[in-house]
C-alpha cells in the first residue's frame, strides 16, 4: 500500500529528481488522519474520495 501511495504522490521524470503532485499530498493528509482516528477501512475509502474531489474542484 504504502508503494501505491508513493507511486501516486511523486512524480518520476527521467534525469531529474521525482517531483511532488501537491494534489494528490492534499488529499492523502485527511484521508491518513481519518486512518489514524478511525481505523475503518470504509470511512478510509470515503474520506479519500471526498478529499480528492474537494482537492480537485478547489485546486
Amino acid at each position: 500500500m504504502a508503494a501505491l501511495w508513493f507511486q501516486q504522490i511523486f512524480i518520476q521524470q527521467s534525469g531529474q529528481l521525482p517531483a511532488i503532485d501537491y494534489l494528490n499530498l492534499c488529499a492523502s493528509l485527511p484521508t491518513v488522519i481519518s486512518a489514524v482516528i478511525s481505523k475503518n477501512l470504509l470511512v478510509i475509502v470515503v474520506v479519500g474520495i471526498i478529499s480528492a474531489a474537494f482537492f480537485n474542484i478547489v485546486l
